[in-house]
């Protein structure tokens, strides 16, 4: 009966369902996950009928469970720290700097390069949230873009276009905390 009970219980874990305390908060994340997913639906449809809305609530309703089995499987911990909070500033900012950079960029060749990051390698879930959040903020502008991480190392290398202020990458850097360091290699160096 135990060896049972143990097969039922790591099924019950792997697929992020909860016992008799988490009931309600499950419900509620897939409840948002799903109204989610349907108004986003609904807000990129052409029309609105209530057939479409019935496959958009279906469609994400299997969304939702899909995605609160992926974020159980994932050791990730969003807890955003307040450097999370100055990246999400700083990206509108700096992809509309980054298009306005970009124009002169797209007349001639110019000068691009790879630049490696680094923000903190370790797969606990606190220094795996802070590299996603870095990564996404990173690649938002039109500017640079994440092409490669190392998670045991922290190493992110960046394909980047242009540079200048708000200096995003920086300020990525710093809020990684003290493992945040960074070097460049050119095309040429990487051979």
């Amino acid at each position: 009966m135990s060896i049972t009970m143990g097969w039922k219980g790591s099924l019950r874990r792997f697929f992020g369902l909860p016992g008799a305390r988490g009931a309600v908060g499950a419900l509620a994340e897939l409840a948002l996950w799903c109204l989610g997913g349907t108004l986003f639906w609904l807000a990129t449809a052409s029309t609105v009928t209530f057939g479409e809305t019935l496959i958009a609530a279906a469609i994400a309703l299997i969304a939702a469970v899909l995605a609160r089995v992926a974020r159980r499987a994932i050791p990730f911990q969003a807890k955003p720290p307040l450097a999370w909070i100055r990246w999400a500033a700083l990206v509108p900012v700096s992809a509309v700097a980054d298009a306005v950079r970009l124009v002169p960029w797209l007349r001639g060749r110019q000068p691009e390069g790879i630049v490696e990051e680094h923000l903190p390698g370790s797969s606990a879930p606190t220094e795996t949230g802070l590299r996603a959040g870095g990564i996404v903020a990173l690649s938002a502008t039109p500017g640079t873009v994440v092409v490669d991480c190392d998670p045991t190392t922290g190493a992110v290398r960046l394909h980047s276009l242009v540079k200048g202020w708000p200096h995003l990458d920086e300020q990525v850097v710093a809020g990684a905390g003290p493992a945040g360091t960074r070097s460049a290699t050119s095309r040429s160096e990487r051979g």
